[in-house]
């Protein structure tokens, strides 16, 4: 049976958009059969498309997560600590004023230093010396005492200030002088 132009061109027509949306299919007529291109008579051609594989949904793993922690509260903001138990008590702590205290809006050079003035015997100038350093470099040694439980005291009063305070260990300048460390 001859082929019309109009059927022709919607065959042709029908081929080109599955081979141009479905690089897998040819252009022959073997090919057109296979992949569902027919005509259904007066130059319209009705175009089927096979069933593609079904790709498998992915199941959920559960993947280990960050371990917990031993003790919940030592991970916070609060005043915590880090030590040996062979080591020898240390001479002296330093209560540090850190730069992260700035980083809340609230928390003003000028806030800083009527807060650090109200709970340190410093004056005007010292404590704001204290929270511009802290401010422009890392931190700043707001104190400096022998006695742990002082510092620690000191540190959570600050700390109530909203104020970003942290309680480190000092050394034996002595022995370090003489070259014993």
């Amino acid at each position: 049976m001859p082929l019309r132009p109009g059927r022709l061109m919607a065959r042709a027509l029908a081929v080109a958009l599955l081979s141009a949306s479905c690089p897998y299919l040819f252009t022959t007529p073997i090919r057109e059969r296979q992949a569902g291109v027919r005509s259904v008579g007066a130059g319209w051609v009705q175009v089927q498309r096979r069933a593609a594989p079904a790709v498998a949904p992915v199941k959920p793993t559960t993947a280990p997560g960050m371990p917990s922690s031993p003790d919940p509260r030592r991970m916070g903001e609060a005043v915590r600590w880090l030590m040996d138990e062979d080591v020898e008590k240390p001479p002296e702590w330093h209560v540090l004023l850190l730069d992260k205290t700035f980083e809340t809006r609230k928390n003003t050079v000028y806030r800083v230093t009527s807060s650090l003035m109200s709970e340190l015997p410093l004056s005007l100038a010292e404590a704001r010396s204290k929270a511009e350093h802290a401010r422009d470099h890392l931190f700043s040694v707001l104190s400096t005492t022998p006695e742990w439980n002082k510092a620690i005291r000191l540190a959570q009063s600050l700390q109530r200030l909203s104020l970003a305070v942290r309680v480190v260990p000092g050394f034996d300048r002595e022995a370090f002088r003489k070259g014993d460390m």
